[in-house]
């Protein structure tokens, strides 16, 4: 259960390296910024992102309870709570300006972490998707899927990148900001093959699954009561290590020391984000336990 997840993990961790390398190829300013970014982003983000994916908990204790009926329902709520809360998220771009000018790093820097900021805002949507549709399979005990899913998304981003930073084939050169489309074109990507592979012909998704795609009240309810508090506790872990960011970033010469600590986070997240593999398999194995 565990390998593909892990796999799963390394994979967004490859991204992120190969984000850096290119963004460090086109200037220490917008590695610097990036790095800021992308840890005022993953605060919200991280809410979204646990909250959608603790559908691997449903999944799982139905699945194991083989009343697999209620499976899809549970889905359809994650999916409801990604697309809203990815809407919802593009109106934080009208703050960014006003709030990285409070951050108060270098005027260069402020004007590189908005445009990476505004751009970045648009992968929210299709990550929180991404993270349902995940915790779909994961529950299903069908982790080779899910790292499929996140391959397909490395891919997508690394070519982007490449295509979007630097202006290659009659492109034009976005910098900073090319490098979060590309992360947004990337996951819409993975997104789209996940929804494919949930309720594509050969799914084994019954009709009646793919027709409750209703909001419930009641389960919606029940799915933010325990979907939240985990959402919460990575927020605010994000948050703690946004707040050493910012501290950094003030720090004379703030985009050498942004860069230095991207680079540092992007070898010790090697270690961190295959351990959380291990993690999603021990939640699904237990769900599925308790759901027997």
């Amino acid at each position: 259960m565990a390998w593909p997840l892990i796999i799963a993990n390394s994979f967004w961790n490859l991204q992120l390296t190969i984000d850096r390398i290119f963004l460090g190829s086109y200037s220490t300013e917008a590695l610097g910024a990036a790095m800021a970014v992308n840890g005022v982003f993953w605060v919200p983000m991280a809410l979204l992102q646990q909250t959608a994916g603790y559908v691997t908990a449903f999944v799982a204790q139905y699945f194991g309870a083989k009343e697999e009926e209620k499976i899809g329902p549970c889905l359809w709520q994650a999916l409801h709570i990604s697309w809203i809360g990815g809407l919802l998220f593009l109106g934080l771009n009208f703050l960014s300006e006003a709030f990285f000018a409070w951050v108060g790093h270098a005027p260069s820097v402020q004007a590189l972490e908005v445009a990476y900021f505004n751009s970045l805002g648009y992968s929210a949507l299709p990550t929180a998707v991404v993270a349902a549709v995940s915790g779909y399979f994961t529950g299903m005990g069908r982790a080779r899927t899910v790292m499929a899913i996140n391959f397909v998304g490395m891919a997508h981003n690394a070519l982007l990148d490449y295509l979007l930073i630097f202006g290659k084939l009659g492109l034009p050169a976005l910098g900073v900001a090319g490098a979060g489309y590309a992360t947004a074109l990337g996951t819409y990507g993975a997104a789209a093959y996940g929804l494919w592979l949930v309720f594509g012909a050969r799914s084994g998704m019954s009709v009646q699954a793919r027709a409750a795609w209703k909001i419930s009240k009641s389960l919606f309810l029940q799915f933010l009561r325990y979907g939240l508090p985990s959402g919460l506790q990575w927020a605010f872990e994000g948050l703690a290590f946004t707040v050493f960011l910012i501290i950094m970033g003030r720090m004379t010469g703030g985009d050498v020391a942004l860069a230095s600590s991207s680079i540092a986070v992007t070898v010790m997240m090697l270690s961190v984000l295959p351990s959380m593999g291990v993690a999603q398999a021990v939640m699904t194995l237990v769900g599925q336990k308790i759901g027997e």
